[in-house]
């Protein structure tokens, strides 16, 4: 039996005629038939939109040389950084992120606390990075196994991981808007 998003199982829900003559199979019948059109509708409307999602996300397509970002995220940092250069450094981005540690020393004990600051949707996109990055790149995990060889928690190991990935993200977000260049004059260049 062919599957419902399949040319022909469209077809042949489209075609559905009921065996039975009576009013309650002809109305289920017909409400069948509309479904099948809704559904071909939507399916033929989703494929329009991946092709946009595609072409606009491939302008910010260098942000998917980072492990742990694929189109769809690359489509949210863009979303959140929004257009140009609005940081002139990464540390910008990483305090605009609340992924810059504040200081929190006292009496010659220095060290450094959770920023609750900065743009949760941007932090959380950072963080989700972070968890992938912990679970599959090699670098990662030798970067947090580091961290936590310097005395460090694991939170404060992925804390610092965050920092680092926001500043890759800042530069990698430079490919995305070379210096003086709008998104339409970048995607003519």
């Amino acid at each position: 039996m062919p599957t419902l998003k399949s040319r022909a199982g469209l077809a042949a829900l489209e075609t559905y005629a009921s065996l039975s003559n009576d009013l309650l199979s002809q109305a289920r019948a017909a409400a069948v038939r509309r479904l099948a059109q809704r559904l071909r509708l939507a399916l033929s409307q989703a494929e329009e939109l991946a092709a946009q999602i595609k072409d606009a996300a491939s302008f910010f397509s260098p942000l998917t040389k980072l492990c742990g970002v694929n189109l769809l995220t690359a489509g949210a940092i863009a979303g959140v950084l929004g257009p140009g250069h609005r940081f002139h450094t990464d540390a910008q981005l990483a305090s605009y992120a609340g992924a810059a540690p504040l200081e929190a020393s006292s009496a010659g004990l220095v060290r450094h606390r959770l920023n609750r600051g900065g743009n949760r949707r941007l932090n959380a996109i950072l963080y989700r990075i972070v968890l992938t990055q912990a679970h599959h790149s090699e670098e990662a995990r030798a970067y947090l196994n580091r961290k936590v060889a310097q005395g460090k928690s694991k939170r404060e190991a992925m804390r610092a991981l965050k920092r680092y990935i926001a500043r890759v993200i800042w530069r990698l977000w430079q490919e995305c808007y070379p210096i003086g260049l709008t998104r339409q004059e970048a995607l003519v260049a």
